[in-house]
């Protein structure tokens, strides 16, 4: 049986679609596209979200591999002293296709310690109505967009099948587009997440460089270098320099010579 949808629904659904179109033909880069997905999460009543993705979500041993993550209106040091490893709802929406609402997984009993510290961490923060749309690439790649609600009224206008179906809808028109537009590759994945100073910086300091070191090969000062490593440690969700070195080199953003 068809199940119907709400004229209202329908049109707001229709109207984010063809705005959130329009909105990332335009983008000129990830950030771009993100800023206009935002835009239409938040017409249809989201107040932020958080897009994540990896070329592999698991590694050889079968543990979880961290995500790169980017958000909109999410508070500030929202990830300090949280962990991507223990989140329960990227382990969950691993295994499906369908939208999961972080509720369902807070009252469930398969949590471990270091997850249900994670569910505790993002509630402090306000981060507590979410629901997530697994998107599930080629080639193995996984992405997802978490859309969250500031207070239980708006998420229970927002957890309506309508809405859902909507936001379902706009996650995937979104990855499609920047699929098409940025193919999923090693090069496209560096550029969007860090800027060409950000990788040069890590990968000297890879070498061993000392920030004066790095600051006399490219010709800056010692204070911007220190800065361009301080934003790429944030856009690797790195804990400090050394795990801002090892991930970029995990992901292939950055290559070492070896002797």
């Amino acid at each position: 049986m068809t199940s119907l949808v709400p004229v209202g629904a329908a049109s707001v659904q229709d109207g984010s679609t063809g705005g959130l179109a329009a909105n990332l033909e335009r983008a000129t880069n990830l950030d771009s596209a993100l800023d206009a997905l935002h835009q239409a999460l938040v017409d249809l009543g989201f107040s932020s979200f958080a897009y994540g993705r990896t070329a592999m979500p698991r590694l050889p041993d079968g543990s979880l591999a961290s995500p790169l993550v980017k958000t909109r209106a999410f508070p500030s040091r929202w990830d300090r002293h949280w962990s991507h490893l223990c989140d329960p709802y990227y382990r969950f929406c691993l295994n499906t296709t369908l939208p999961l609402k972080w509720i369902d997984v807070q009252t469930g009993e398969r949590l471990s310690a270091g997850e249900r510290a994670c569910v505790d961490h993002l509630n402090d923060k306000n981060l507590h109505y979410g629901i997530t749309i697994p998107l599930h690439m080629p080639n193995g790649s996984f992405a997802f967009v978490s859309a969250i609600s500031e207070n239980s009224t708006t998420y229970q206008d927002g957890s309506s099948p309508p809405a859902v179906n909507a936001l379902f809808t706009l996650c995937h028109h979104f990855q499609n587009t920047l699929l098409r537009k940025w193919p999923w590759n090693d090069s496209t994945a560096t550029k969007a997440w860090l800027s060409a100073r950000e990788r040069e910086c890590l990968s000297l300091a890879a070498q061993g460089k000392t920030s004066d070191d790095i600051a006399l090969i490219l010709g800056l000062s010692c204070e911007t270098v220190r800065s361009h490593v301080k934003r790429a440690i944030m856009h690797l969700n790195a804990s400090n320099r050394a795990h801002a070195i090892a991930k970029a080199i995990q992901l292939r953003f950055i290559d070492v010579p070896f002797a």
